[in-house]
């Protein structure tokens, strides 16, 4: 059928609106005289229709074949890539010669995923199900979540480069797996919105853009955490005592968190004019930044000159996907078209 056809409204019985449907459509989906359909109203006053049979009834289900030739990293990605499209229950099946391979997928479930539990086992089959439910777990506070650890990072990033402490750098990178965890998480939900399996508003979510928004700040955010963890990791390498570095990484450091810490406060109140503020400090950063590297390009160690350069990258590039969140708040605090009450309208 076309994308786009016009039916005629009439009134029946004095007041009761109705309009038919298209025959091609009910032919197409199975309805007939007697049926039920769901109606649903969205967020730009346009209506959802979907045939009653189509509605979800149970658990979305899919199998995942594992051969023993299967690497780690090739698991992990085919796991995932059936939570993200929506299902429930993942049957995991091993082939001969694969069964060594369950606990990877163990593993996969403790670090990279939320709410999967294995609820039946068998020699060559692993049953996995999804027991956290969108809501259970609203997506803005899976976002403050991932934000808040990201920003602990941050801090004790900041707090190990300035007193040199080994162990709290060292901390850092095991909790970068968390906040890949509430990333999937959310993923999987505006996959979900995506899908037509939840509407926008079951996350929390006004609409479409709003979840297109909310996928370009937790990617943000994912990215942030990332370069948290490098910059840890490289400053474990890093033998350089010099404490006009130091000092001049610590305020590059304080300077990107405070960026950081606006800008995820300004997504969280829709406050427009502090994103703008966030975007205009981008400036500064970098000229910190360029300070900073000026002496560390001096250094005779060349690879305390490269781990340092590294760190001061990263930080700059923290206050980079900062000022994206910002600039996401700054459009997502500009109505839509269809958001423009009727009386403004010319």
């Amino acid at each position: 059928m076309p994308a786009r056809t016009l039916r005629k409204v009439q009134i029946t019985g004095g007041s009761t609106l109705i309009m038919s449907l298209p025959k091609e459509w009910t032919r197409s989906v199975g309805i007939k005289q007697g049926d039920y359909i769901a109606i649903e109203q969205l967020p730009d006053n346009s209506l959802r229709i979907l045939p009653s049979k189509l509605v979800r009834k149970g658990p979305y289900e899919v199998e995942m074949v594992v051969r023993k030739d299967m690497s780690r990293s090739m698991l992990m990605r085919e796991f995932i890539s059936r939570y993200l499209a929506g299902y429930d229950i993942i049957r995991v099946v091993f082939q001969e010669g694969a069964y060594n391979l369950k606990k990877v997928i163990r593993d996969i479930l403790q670090r990279k995923v939320i709410g999967m539990e294995v609820i039946e086992e068998k020699a060559n089959e692993l049953i996995v199900q999804c027991l956290a439910k969108h809501s259970d777990f609203p997506v803005k506070l899976a976002i403050r979540r991932m934000g808040n650890i990201t920003l602990f990072m941050l801090n004790d990033l900041i707090s190990g480069i300035k007193d040199n402490n080994v162990e709290l750098l060292k901390a850092i990178p095991p909790r970068d797996d968390n906040v890949d965890k509430f990333y999937i998480f959310i993923l999987r939900q505006l996959k979900m919105v995506m899908l037509g399996l939840l509407a926008p508003s079951d996350i929390g979510a006004r609409d479409l853009r709003e979840c297109l928004g909310i996928r370009l700040v937790i990617k943000s955010i994912e990215r942030i955490a990332d370069h948290v963890t490098n910059s840890a990791t490289c400053m474990l390498e890093v033998k350089c005592r010099r404490s006009d570095i130091r000092d001049s990484l610590v305020n590059l450091g304080e300077n990107v968190r405070e960026l950081y810490s606006d800008a995820i406060k300004a997504f969280f109140n829709g406050n427009s004019i502090l994103a703008h503020q966030v975007a205009d400090k981008i400036v500064q950063i970098k000229d910190i930044e360029s300070k900073l590297v000026e002496k560390v390009m001096l250094l005779t160690d060349v690879k305390d000159a490269m781990y340092l350069r590294l760190v001061a990258e990263s930080l700059r590039r923290i206050a980079d996907y900062s000022t994206d969140i910002s600039e996401i708040t700054i459009n997502l605090a500009i109505p839509g078209p269809y958001m423009t009450s009727r009386s403004t309208r010319k």
